[in-house]
């Protein structure tokens, strides 16, 4: 039996949060800028700092990779809990929207799964015995 160990960030959030694949970022347009997030999860995603003022709502629309199309609506941007980035939380997403969040993140917790899996095959193979 394989056993995979979860390490969990007490972060406040209540969803699962991925980082996206840095060769196929997130695209998001909110309050006029263009920037990509920093995690994303079916609550919400967190950006870097000062890209918007925090404690307001705002209208924005998401690129995943693996939705055909954006992902439109607003978001609340949470008071500042943290100096390195700012959390922003989905303000009455559809089913169909959310049920592409939730895919999104399933795939990458795939994809991260796999490499974990990889790293320590290799890692086995390697050494002599």
């Amino acid at each position: 039996m394989n056993d995979i160990t979860v390490k969990a960030v007490a972060s406040g959030s209540t969803a699962y949060q991925v980082v996206p694949d840095p060769d196929d970022p997130i695209i998001l347009q909110i309050d006029g800028h263009l920037t990509g997030v920093l995690d994303i999860s079916a609550s919400g995603f967190a950006l870097q700092p000062n890209v918007v003022p925090a404690g307001r709502r705002y209208p924005f629309s998401l690129d995943l990779p693996s939705a055909n199309l954006p992902i439109t609506g607003y978001v609340d941007v949470l008071p500042d809990a943290t100096p390195d980035h700012v959390t922003c939380l989905f303000v009455n997403l559809s089913a169909e929207e959310t049920d592409c969040i939730h895919q999104y993140v399933l795939l990458r917790q795939k994809e991260a799964i796999r490499a974990i899996r990889r790293s320590r095959s290799g890692a086995r193979s390697g050494s002599a015995f």
